[in-house]
């Protein structure tokens, strides 16, 4: 296959595909982070972090064992709930006090280190703390924006061995994810169909990307892939947001992911990934004031996982715009076929 140029609808941007690359593309070994001493998030370690937020527990007391997730402040947290949201500005310098929510959600009492591993159990338990802090954070009207992530692996950025996920909630939305979010806007209006829905529908009718489904989300290697054996999990409903899922829904994510990373470990081993999750902006504020009330129909709930296989380089850097080795179409290929 010759390289290609491709156009990525969702984020409104240009990827290479560069099949011919992957002889000479250097692919990084997952690193697992360096073992504490004693693991602050294992079940009976309560007492070495800040006190919970919320925990799913079978009648257990808070901050006891006996939990299946809990959720706790980030002992290095990047915001503080505390600050203030008082703006500065002396000559060209702006800043204002680091006000935001940083949590840690410890998505299991085993130190397990394989996302694989978990029991489809584990899956809906971590999926449904998630959907109760995002319904949570969202009655705080000054939170406009909140970033769900989990980094795995040190290429992927983690520092803590056991499993968890952080939610970071921020006063305003980043600059970066303006354009994007004003794209979905606009397709929508001039469409009047989320961009999301219109790549799910057209990938379905294509086939040679789709890696797996069930009832209600399916599992794609998109098009424009910026990343190598990049997966983005999408529903096959109209949700657009993780606060409106309902319990089904939430059954059947945890089990394609199941089976998604079952496979997805089978082709690349233990490795490193970013995981993110698509949730439009809680608030209206200053900057999304026109878009905001369209929010609800432009923009999609969604997961994407992004394995960090390779590196990025100096092009990336300079432009943006990144070079993909593996052919979103292989990718698919070879995770759908897995036998985990």
């Amino acid at each position: 296959m010759m390289s290609q140029i491709r156009y990525d609808l969702f984020h409104d941007r240009y990827v290479i595909i560069a099949p011919n690359r992957a002889q000479r593309a250097a692919f990084l070994k997952p690193q697992k982070p360096e073992e504490p001493r004693k693991c602050p998030f294992c079940e009976g370690n309560e007492s070495l972090t800040p006190p919970e937020i919320f925990a799913l527990r079978d009648g257990s007391a808070a901050n006891q064992k006996g939990w299946r997730t809990r959720v706790v402040p980030n002992l290095y947290k990047a915001v503080e709930i505390e600050a203030s949201l008082t703006r500065e500005r002396e000559r060209s310098f702006e800043w204002q006090e680091g006000f935001g929510a940083h949590e840690v959600i410890i998505d299991m009492p085993r130190h397990e280190l394989s996302m694989a591993a978990w029991s489809e159990k584990e899956f809906a338990d971590w999926l449904e703390t998630v959907q109760e802090r995002v319904t949570d954070l969202h009655r705080d009207f000054r939170l406009v924006y909140l970033s769900v992530f989990k980094n795995h692996g040190v290429h992927a950025g983690a520092t803590q061995p056991h499993p968890h996920t952080q939610i970071l909630g921020l006063p305003m939305i980043p600059k970066r994810e303006l354009p994007m979010l004003a794209h979905q806007v606009t397709y929508y209006r001039e469409h009047g169909k989320a961009v999301a829905e219109v790549l799910r529908e057209d990938e379905l009718a294509a086939k040679e990307r789709i890696i797996m489904q069930n009832d209600h989300f399916v599992a794609i290697a998109p098009f424009a892939s910026a990343f190598p054996f990049e997966v983005w999990v999408t529903p096959k409903e109209p949700i657009a947001t993780l606060m409106t899922m309902h319990a089904e829904q939430t059954e059947t994510l945890a089990k394609l992911l199941k089976a998604l990373f079952g496979n997805m470990v089978d082709v690349l081993g233990n490795f490193d990934f970013n995981l993110t999750f698509e949730i439009a902006p809680l608030q209206k504020d200053g900057t999304s004031a026109s878009m905001f009330e369209d929010f609800a129909q432009a923009c999609r709930f969604g997961i994407r996982i992004v394995p960090r296989v390779t590196g990025i380089g100096g092009f990336e850097l300079a432009t943006g715009m990144h070079i993909n080795p593996v052919s979103p179409e292989e990718a698919a290929r070879k995770i759908r076929s897995a036998q985990p």
